[in-house]
């Protein structure tokens, strides 16, 4: 996720490490280029938030708003047209702890600048285009209650708030959010060493910086390249992919970019099958 800018859905019961898990996230990340560098402290100039003397930010942003935070302060607004959090995530990540807890209103207005990475604020005649190039992390807890499928512990919600609980998140905003996690309960623990991932996330980013893009923001007409770079067999294997899953438009070029993250990162950017399989694994809640 961090290499390739992907956004990405936490779901499992409350105190399964979802928080702490997408706050390292954050440690993660590679610092900014120049130019992404100055777009992000002309944003924190703007908010107020950049202090006298301060250099440039290099470091990617890593926003988290409270649940009760409104839309104006999720997108931007007020008498002066003050950026807002997702344009403070500006080339970095946004983060929304318990996110069923945020306003419906709130989650579907993330769906238009997720896709066009900018948002434009009008107020009385005046319009402001702010940039909000940003990567989304969700984590939700399976029910209000949290025991949802537990194997340890019984779940006291009733169908219809379990429905209405999950009714906030439609479908067009989670097609956007490609690599979805259910924390299990009797997950595997996994030991990870960080300087070995910063380094497996450097060698990937590197490759698409050297491409051009990072692969999450890759174009349509991007995307079509990413996929003519394929073997004859892994195109037709991601259309059975495709197929067994009933793939959206969307979707099917989120399995593209994923694939091709995978393979920038272990496979010296080649997609192959072991790529498509890994990435459908990660597109899928079990």
């Amino acid at each position: 996720a961090v290499t390739g800018h992907h956004s990405f859905l936490f779901v499992g019961a409350p105190g399964c490490g979802k928080t702490i898990l997408t706050q390292y996230a954050g440690y993660l990340m590679p610092c900014n280029t120049m130019e992404e560098s100055q777009s992000v402290t002309r944003i924190h100039s703007l908010a107020g938030f950049l202090k006298p003397n301060e250099g440039l930010i290099r470091e990617k942003p890593f926003r988290m708003p409270h649940q009760t935070a409104s839309i104006e302060g999720i997108c931007g607004g007020g008498p002066n047209c003050r950026p807002g959090e997702i344009s403070l995530a500006h080339n970095g990540l946004l983060f929304l702890d318990e996110a069923a807890e945020f306003r419906a209103s709130v989650l579907q207005m993330l769906r238009v600048p997720l896709e066009n990475g900018m948002i434009t604020l009008s107020r009385a005649g005046r319009s402001t285009v702010y940039p909000a190039h940003f990567q989304l992390a969700l984590a939700i807890n399976p029910c209000p209650c949290g025991n949802y499928g537990s194997k340890k512990k019984v779940c006291l919600c009733s169908a219809r708030s379990i429905d209405t609980y999950w009714r906030k998140f439609s479908a067009p905003l989670l097609d956007r959010v490609p690599i979805r996690v259910n924390f299990e309960d009797d997950a595997q623990k996994s030991n990870f060493d960080v300087y070995q991932l910063r380094e497996m996330i450097s060698v990937g980013v590197d490759r698409q910086r050297e491409r051009g893009f990072y692969n999450d923001d890759a174009t349509p007409e991007q995307v079509k390249t990413l996929l003519d770079n394929c073997a004859e067999h892994i195109r037709n294997y991601m259309d059975k992919i495709s197929e067994k899953y009933d793939l959206s438009a969307r979707r099917r070029a989120s399995l593209v970019k994923l694939s091709q993250t995978i393979a920038d990162i272990w496979h010296d950017g080649n997609v192959v099958k072991e790529c498509v399989d890994t990435a459908i694994g990660m597109m899928t809640i079990k």
